[in-house]
């Protein structure tokens, strides 16, 4: 079992001599930059918003000439896909520091359940590395595209052409780019996120008891027979049908 055996801060910090741990670390960068060096040469360049993954065993040291801030941890029990060192971005929402702190913050709390909360946080922290990793190959743009429409999908009055307001790119290449990346355009990902939710609350229909109307109108749609015609399109039967189904 996966669990996070130490963790802490360096504040403003310019060097860390060689040393290796007999764990997985993890480094994520709250501020600065530096470059860790492996004892076979190899270099890792990071900076803010980034979390570097080092292998058990390995020597290694961490410089920067500005200075740097972070949060670092050990992790015993994990056995990842990859031996080598690794360099990984937050995403936009910094989720990786907001999982990161809580580690942090509830291991060096003396509270009853402590031990069964860190083995929560370290499945939830290697949750989310699965999933960084597995988006690790789309540009920024499409990630922060594909955010916005997540957090906004629920509004009826948002619009996809909302996503593109912000980003000094051309439409059209932001679009043929969310398509090369995603396999389907923005409009395409926003209706199947609204459609992705709306099956989730039909099938608890017998607990919170909604109407289609409203289930349609808490995704987004304010137009029941619009909502019904794209869950159609999406799922292949009506909204009832999976309902009763």
């Amino acid at each position: 079992m996966a669990v996070i055996n130490y963790t802490g801060k360096n504040l403003r910090t310019y060097e860390v001599s060689q040393h290796k741990h007999d764990f997985w670390e993890f480094i994520y960068c709250t501020g600065g930059d530096g470059t860790i060096t492996f004892e076979d040469g190899r270099t890792i360049d990071y900076t803010q918003h980034q979390l570097v993954l080092v292998p058990p065993g390995v020597l290694h040291t961490n410089q920067s000439e500005r200075g740097f801030k972070n949060i670092h941890m050990t992790i015993s029990g994990w056995t990842p896909p990859f031996k080598t060192p690794q360099l990984l971005d937050d995403n936009s929402h910094r989720d990786l520091y907001t999982v990161m702190s809580m580690c942090y913050r509830y291991f060096n709390m003396s509270i009853r359940e402590q031990p069964k909360l860190m083995i929560s946080l370290t499945e939830l922290l290697l949750n989310m590395l699965s999933a960084l990793s597995g988006s690790s190959g789309n540009s920024q743009h499409v990630e922060n595209m594909a955010n916005m429409i997540v957090d906004n999908f629920s509004d009826p009055s948002f619009s996809v052409d909302e996503i593109y307001r912000d980003i000094p790119l051309s439409k059209d290449y932001l679009r043929r780019q969310f398509i090369k990346e995603k396999g389907i355009s923005p409009l395409q990902f926003l209706n199947q996120t609204r459609i992705n939710y709306a099956q989730k609350l039909l099938l608890s229909r017998n607990i919170n008891n909604y109407k289609i109307y409203e289930i349609a109108e808490m995704c987004g749609f304010l137009d029941q027979l619009y909502f019904s015609r794209v869950f159609k399109k999406i799922t292949g039967v009506s909204p009832k049908q999976y309902s009763e189904k």
